[in-house]
Formats: C-alpha cells, structure tokens, sequence
C-alpha cells in the first residue's frame, strides 16, 4: 500500500505541473508568440492542455479503482487469510498434541520441549519473513509463536507441575519482552497488542496458589511503564487504554485474592501511582509533542478519574468513610489547578482544559453529598456547577459540556419538584427556607440557560431553539413554585385569605410580569407565555374559584383580573396602531 500511495503522489505532482506549464505557454503567446511555431512542431501534433489534464484525471481516477480493488483483495488475501490460517495451524497443532497425549505417544517433557520448540520457530520464521519483506505474514507467526509459548508454559506449571511458579513466570516476561522487541522490529502493531494481553495474563498463568498483592502490583506497575512507553515510542496510543483495562482489571483480582485491611496502604500506594501514570499521558502527546487531544485521551482521563476514586473509595471506607468528600474535594482542587494552570500558560488545546474543568467539577458534585448531610445543599451546590458549567462549556465552544450541564440541571429539577420535601419542617417560612433556596434557584437556572443560549449567537441554529423549552419550563416550574410560596406563606402566618383567591392573584402577577419582559425587550415568546398564563387564570377564576369564594373575593379577583386584561389588550391595541406588534 505504501507504493500505491507514492504512485497516486506521483500523479498528483505531474497534474500540478501541467498546470504549471499551462501558465508558461500563455506568457509565451501573450509575449513571443505561437510557441508551438517556436518549437518547429504543428499544433496539431500536440494536444491541447485540457485535453492532456483530462487524460491524466481519467488515467487518476482508474488507477484509483484499481488500488482501492488491489487494496480488499491485499486485505483479504494477505492479512485476513493469513491470520485464520495462523489460526488453523495452532488448532491443528492442538489436536495433534492431544491425539498423542491420549495415546501416550508423547510424555510429558516431550511435550513441554515440542511446545517451545514450535514457539521459538513461529518467532524465528516470523522475523525471517519479515526482513524479506512478508510483513503481515510475519505478523502471523510472531503472535503464534508468542500464543504457543505461553499456553506450553501455563501447561507445564499448572498440569503437568515440571517447572516452578517463579520459572513460569521468568519465562512469560521473557516471551513478553521478546514479543514487544519483536513488534518494534517488525512495526507491528497486532504483535504489540498480544504482547500486551500476555503480560497481563502472566501472573494468573504460572498457577501459583500464595498471593502476593506487593509483587503483583509491582509487576503491573513495572509493566505499565514499560507498554505506555512503547505506546509513546511507537505512537501506538491504544495501548494506552489497553493498559489501563489491564492494570484495573489485575487490581480488582488481587483484591479477591488478598485482605483488603491489612493492605490498605499499600494498595492505596500503588492506586496512587496508577493513577498518576495513567493521568500524565494526554500531557505527553499534547503538551509535550503538540498533538491535538483526541476523544480516547479524554475518556482515558476521566475513566482513570473515576476507577482512582472509586478503588480508593472502596479502599479507605472501612476505616475513613468520613473523609471521602475531602477526599472527593482534594481532587477536584488538583484538576482545577491542572486546568487553570494550563489555560495561563497557553498550554494544551481547549478540549483538553475542558476536560480537566469538567472532571473537576464532577468530584465537586460527588464530594457534596458525601460530606454534606443537607439534601438541599447538595441540590443547591449541583444548581449552581451545572450553570458553572453551562456557562464554560459556551466560552469553550464544547457542546458536550453544554449538553452535560443541561442533563444535571434536569436531574436536579426532578428531584426537587417530584420528590417532594422530606427535609422540610411543618410550616417553613416562604421563600427563605431550605427547599425554597434550592427549588427557586433552578427555576432560575432555566431562564438562565435560556438567556445564555438567546445571546450566543456563534451556537448552531438547531441548540439555539432550546431557548424556548428552557424559558418554558422555567415559566411552567415558576407558577409551580409560586403555588408552593403562596400556599406556605398562608399557613406560615395564619392568614384567613382565601388559598384560590391568592394563588390566583399570585398568577396573574407573574403573567403580567412576562408581560412586562416581553414588551420590554421584545420578546415575542414571553408575550406568548404571559398570554397563555392569563388565559389559565382566566380559566381557573370562572370555573373553580369563584363558586368557593366569598362575595368580597369574588368581585376582588374579577376587577383586578379583568383590569389587567384590559390593560394588556391596550397595550397591544397600541402597538398594533404603532406598527410595532
């Protein structure tokens, strides 16, 4: 493919430089001439210059089908097919090998050396064929000789007992070092990715039955380092993740296998040098090489985030449950510093500085709960992160963070207008109480959110027409609180005032009061809301109030709704006549 790639440059190079010569010839007729005369040929001997760029796109394109056509067959044919036959030959030689053990043909220590003899083999053929230029096919046998190796080792240590625990081991890091030298040789990346699995795999395969959660952890620590530089080296940046699978997949089997209180610390030593290991990588390729920091960066940065608390958590809570927020807020500090350091720095690109803000603010939202007993507290503080974040997703043009912010804004109103008011006390007072801080500052949060979306002229056209389910559910949310505020501040002072009367009178304010926006600064869906909420009022005044009212709030609510009806419908009567409606 490399030469199939060279040639389509080549075409390329010599299109430009007909165009190039196109633009010689007409300096040369502008100034001497026919240069076709000049060159003693007829011009009917050359072709014309769109004819000779048309020849060469044609000829372009066709070679273009028939590399793209040679290319599937190079992938079937020469990787696919290689690596099944591969495949084949290692079931084939597994059924051979058993056929024999069955009937004793082969004993033990002959089948160990047949067993390594064959991996040896399939490595040696593998780098032979790769130095004549057989890359995929070299490949093939590169991971089957690496995948005999290690399953002959597992079979002599854990069926056949001929070697010891610490001789498997040696011998499986030796076939791991050997499969990533072999991989860096023969720039191959599959053999890169065995290598890696095996290395993880090794320390379940030597069939040991003492656990030693020191050793193991230090092993995977050490092989860490090793991959993530072959990753860094090779620019392999899969292996990354690969690594980071393995390392948490290894940690949460030595838990299994050890007592967790009398390594507390120890385990906590090695979750700390994971996690810093693991946390530096998108450093390395963005600020270090200035590469741009790719999706696989950011879900590598924020899944090593989360395994880190959550396996410290899980760590320290039989012993520190009561310091988990600090805990939960110490980190949030350290990707906060992180980010705002990089932004003063001018390091890093933005998706990476969001990425640390918003994983921030994340252990800002799980420190709260679990340091803060007040329910309405938690919800208060996660109001306020989702319009902080809101807010930095807009100046960092990040619609995921947008869109993060709006899901924990939704969140936050579902629990706290649909999951009741468990932590209040009987009769709080209206607005300055816990629930009323927490519930009136979300509904503040929809028209904030609608504010900033109406403002940000630079969003696309399709987020910008959440403006309106925002503002609308703020509306619906508002006339929801304010029955609540009306309903607590009647009860709360004992006041004899009729409950339909206030509430309908508490309506027809906040109807008059978008009003009053969207006159103001002409916005046509508040008139609308106020509109609609006027005609509810309406509505609910005729039908439900008026017939459990006294006759004094009767005649009450009817002059005062029917005045400002009146009052609106001047108001638009005049605009109409203003032209300004």
């Amino acid at each position: 493919m490399t030469k199939d790639k060279e040639l389509l440059e080549r075409i390329e190079a010599l299109t430009s430089e007909v165009d190039r010569l196109k633009e010689r010839v007409a300096v040369l007729e502008a100034g001497a001439g026919d240069p076709k005369q000049v060159m003693g040929q007829s011009p009917g001997n050359i072709a014309p210059d769109n004819q000779l760029k048309n020849r060469i796109n044609v000829t372009s394109q066709r070679m273009k089908g028939t590399l793209v056509k040679e290319g599937l067959e190079s992938l079937i044919g020469g990787k696919l097919l290689n690596r099944l036959g591969i495949l084949i030959l290692l079931f084939g030689l597994a059924y051979f090998l058993k056929y024999s053990f069955d009937n004793q043909w082969i004993g033990e220590l002959g089948r160990m050396v047949i067993g390594y003899l064959a991996g040896v083999v399939f490595l040696v053929s593998g780098d032979i064929l790769m130095r004549r230029n057989y890359r995929y096919f070299s490949q093939g046998f590169t991971g089957g000789g690496i995948g005999i190796i290690y399953l002959t080792t597992f079979a002599a240590a854990n069926f056949y007992h001929l070697i010891g625990s610490g001789t498997a081991f040696a011998l499986l890091i030796l076939t791991t070092v050997a499969g990533g030298s072999l991989a860096v040789r023969q720039q191959a990346f599959g053999v890169a990715v065995l290598s890696t699995i095996a290395g993880f795999l090794a320390p379940f395969l030597i069939g040991s039955e003492e656990a030693n959660p020191a050793a193991l952890l230090g092993y995977v620590a050490v092989l860490d380092l090793a991959i993530l530089y072959l990753a860094f080296y090779k620019q392999w940046r899969s292996l990354n993740q690969l690594a980071f699978v393995g390392t948490a997949l290894v940690y949460a089997i030595s838990q299994g296998l050890s007592n967790q209180d009398t390594n507390i610390w120890l385990n906590q030593s090695y979750l700390t040098l994971y996690f810093v290991v693991f946390g530096i990588l998108v450093f390395l390729y963005n600020i270090r090489h200035q590469k741009p920091t790719e999706v696989r960066d950011v879900l590598l940065l924020v899944i090593n985030a989360a395994f880190f608390f959550m396996a410290s958590a899980n760590n320290l809570d039989s012993r520190y449950e009561d310091w988990l927020g600090l805990f939960a807020i110490i980190l949030a500090l350290l990707y906060l510093m992180v980010a705002l350091g990089l932004k003063r720095r001018m390091q890093g690109d933005d998706l990476l500085f969001l990425s640390l803000l918003g994983t921030g603010l994340a252990f800002v939202t799980i420190a709260i709960p679990l340091q803060l007993e007040e329910q309405w507290v938690t919800e208060l503080a996660w109001t306020v992160e989702a319009l902080a974040l809101f807010y930095g997703g807009l100046k960092g043009k990040n619609i995921w963070v947008r869109r993060a912010a709006i899901a924990l804004l939704v969140y936050v109103i579902l629990v706290l207008h649909l999951d009741g008011y468990p932590y209040l006390e009987t009769d709080p007072l209206p607005l300055v109480n816990a629930y009323s801080l927490a519930a009136n500052l979300s509904v503040l949060g929809c028209f904030l959110i609608a504010h900033f979306l109406y403002n940000a002229k630079e969003l696309s056209e399709q987020e910008r027409k959440g403006v309106w389910p925002a503002a609308v559910l703020g509306a619906i949310l508002a006339v929801k609180q304010i029955t609540w505020e009306v309903e607590q501040a009647l009860s709360y002072f004992t006041l004899s005032y009729s409950l339909d009367f206030s509430v309908s009178l508490a309506w027809v304010a906040f109807a008059l009061f978008l009003m009053i926006v969207g006159l103001s600064r002409d916005l046509k869906g508040f008139r609308y809301m106020s509109l609609v909420l006027f005609g509810l009022t309406t509505f609910k005044v005729v039908f439900f109030d008026l017939s459990g009212l006294d006759m004094i709030f009767r005649i009450l609510i009817l002059i005062i709704v029917g005045s400002i009806l009146v009052g609106v419908s001047f108001v638009y009567q005049r605009r109409e006549k203003g032209g300004q409606v």
